[in-house]
């Protein structure tokens, strides 16, 4: 995927964004690298209670649904 480079490009420059880490993580699932998109999870828990977010800001529901999707599959894989 396209996506992860340019997230993990982001991180470098705000290592500390928790939505950019849901994303790389959502991205990471979708793409079926379950062990890195557990480490971003883990992450996440440092940074916040939140893992999962509302994505409110999502106005397609196919983005959201897309998003939401890989970020629950992500959490599942570290519990």
């Amino acid at each position: 995927m396209e996506a992860s480079p340019l997230l993990l490009a982001s991180l470098q420059q705000l290592p500390s964004y928790v939505t950019t880490y849901r994303f790389l993580a959502a991205c990471y699932a979708h793409m079926g690298r379950l062990g890195d998109a557990q480490e971003v999870i883990k992450r996440v828990r440092v940074l916040t209670p939140d893992v999962l977010d509302s994505a409110t800001h999502f106005r397609n529901p196919e983005h959201r649904e897309l998003y939401l999707s890989g970020l629950r599959l992500a959490i599942r894989h570290t519990l």
